[in-house]
């Protein structure tokens, strides 16, 4: 019942062109047109070829993945999310899908076709970012190597994963809102306010606990995110932070799991008589 729900919702997507292009090709390409759109520049200022400078093309998709789930990128990621958790409340079709599954299969296929959407637009996200490298090297006629700091394809699908769990927390928090609210503005307005406030916390706890993690800042998922990142390529650098590693992927799932869990217990409680 669960795969049919998924499907459904799939096919629903897949064909709801505006909510897949803003909500999930949007951002991608706009880092895309930017980057090439900065070597252009820089080339057009400088007006000679920089042949000393490097192009690492797995250190571009590490950057541009880690700011996957950036405020920038979390408002068009919910926009996409909005559309799939909160739509059926705009256009009132949830009387027409209560008797034809479960109400935990209908939110969580949602949740699903959301997670399946936010991955394809890091992957997306992470070729672009490659493609730009390599034409911002034609461009600034700059040497390309693989890597310029010993990175390797697995670091890109390590920070890919944890960027996806975090932005999962808010897709959590996304069907919270909807359910809540029933408006698919609410959900892009609370999740990009909260990813917002989180951000702004994090630093601001980072400077009075002098970089050392605490349960003040274990317990934000923009920190924790950051921690796996950063242990991830670089553990002996980042020190003995480097430890909290284990606790702060545990965090990013409780947070992810218990938003989860509330969404279905408040959606299956309510009244949809009318929706």
């Amino acid at each position: 019942m669960l795969a049919d729900a998924i499907a459904a919702e799939r096919f629903r997507l897949l064909r709801d062109r505006s909510a897949l292009f803003w909500g999930f090709c949007f951002a991608p390409l706009v880092g895309f047109m930017l980057s090439v759109g900065g070597d252009l520049f820089l080339r057009a200022i400088v007006k000679k070829p920089m042949p000393g400078v490097t192009v690492g093309l797995v250190d571009q998709m590490i950057k541009a993945v880690a700011d996957g789930a950036s405020t920038f990128s979390v408002l068009f990621l919910m926009i996409g999310a909005a559309a799939v958790l909160a739509g059926d409340y705009r256009w009132e079709t949830w009387r027409l899908l209560t008797p034809r599954n479960t109400r935990q299969n209908l939110l969580l296929a949602k949740l699903v076709v959301v997670g399946e959407a936010i991955f394809w637009s890091l992957v997306l996200t992470a070729g672009l970012s490659a493609a730009a490298a390599v034409i911002g090297s034609a461009i600034g006629e700059r040497a390309l190597a693989f890597s310029a700091f010993d990175r390797n394809l697995f670091d890109v699908v390590g920070v890919l994963a944890v960027t996806w769990l975090e932005a999962m927390t808010l897709a959590a928090l996304a069907a919270c809102v909807g359910v809540l609210t029933r408006s698919t503005m609410g959900v892009v307005i609370v999740c990009l306010g909260v990813r917002f406030v989180q951000t702004v916390i994090a630093s601001s706890l980072r400077l009075l606990e002098q970089g050392q993690p605490s349960w003040k800042l274990m317990a934000i998922p923009v920190y924790d995110a950051d921690l796996l990142r950063a242990t991830l390529l670089d553990a002996t650098q980042l020190g003995a932070p480097a430890a909290h590693a284990g606790p702060a992927l545990a965090v990013l799932v409780a947070w992810a799991a218990l938003l989860t869990a509330g969404a279905v217990f408040l959606f299956r409680r309510q009244d949809l008589t009318k929706e």
